[in-house]
């Protein structure tokens, strides 16, 4: 009787830890469309305001054991116009410990007979995200051309830099939730104004 008891108690055990393996890394659907604000850091922010932005995201976000998490689908920020085909926009993000992913698009040029000439890296913006991406922030790049020959570089700081933020009706609200997506990734900066 105790042996079976003990039996049943480890099955048990053996089935929640498979059920919390499962759960954890097993891929989940993201599909959201949410509604925010793109803003400028800084005095100069707090003069200009905000504009209003929508941001569609679907696809697939993997997390592993040890809680890293790859999300792998599109992103889209309405009206935002990038220089990626239609149909290479696929992206994968893997996220970093601080919570921050990098928006890359890798992409081919095709010539005239369908061959690829080239292909070119869009590097686009960072993302935070919470777990189930229903609170997204963007380090929006800007894109400098270089001097003679030289590709574009991406700048962006803390001091003037701009952002999007949803859900978010007001710039303070957008704040709120930046600071708190990217507090990790701000240790060294402090928060954001």
């Amino acid at each position: 009787m105790k042996r079976r008891m003990m039996m049943i108690g480890l099955l048990v055990i053996v089935l929640c830890a498979i059920f919390i393996v499962y759960k954890k890394t097993f891929p989940r659907s993201i599909d959201v469309t949410l509604t925010g604000v793109k803003y400028q850091l800084g005095a100069a922010g707090e003069r200009t305001g905000t504009e209003p932005a929508t941001v569609i995201i679907k696809g697939k976000l993997y997390t592993k054991l040890n809680g890293k998490r790859t999300f792998k689908g599109e992103v889209n920020i309405v009206g935002e116009q990038i220089p990626v085909p239609l149909d290479q926009r696929k992206l994968e993000i893997p996220f970093s410990n601080e919570g921050w992913g990098a928006m890359s698009y890798p992409y081919f040029i095709y010539g005239e007979r369908g061959a690829v000439v080239r292909t070119e890296i869009h590097q686009s913006h960072l993302i935070f995200a919470n777990r189930d991406f229903t609170q997204v922030s963007f380090l929006i790049a800007d894109h400098v051309q270089g001097q003679k020959g030289e590709n574009s570089q991406t700048i962006w700081n803390t001091e003037n830099g701009y952002m999007l933020s949803v859900p978010a009706t007001t710039r303070e609200e957008a704040l709120a939730i930046s600071n708190k997506l990217m507090r990790d990734y701000l240790k060294t900066y402090g928060p954001l104004q």
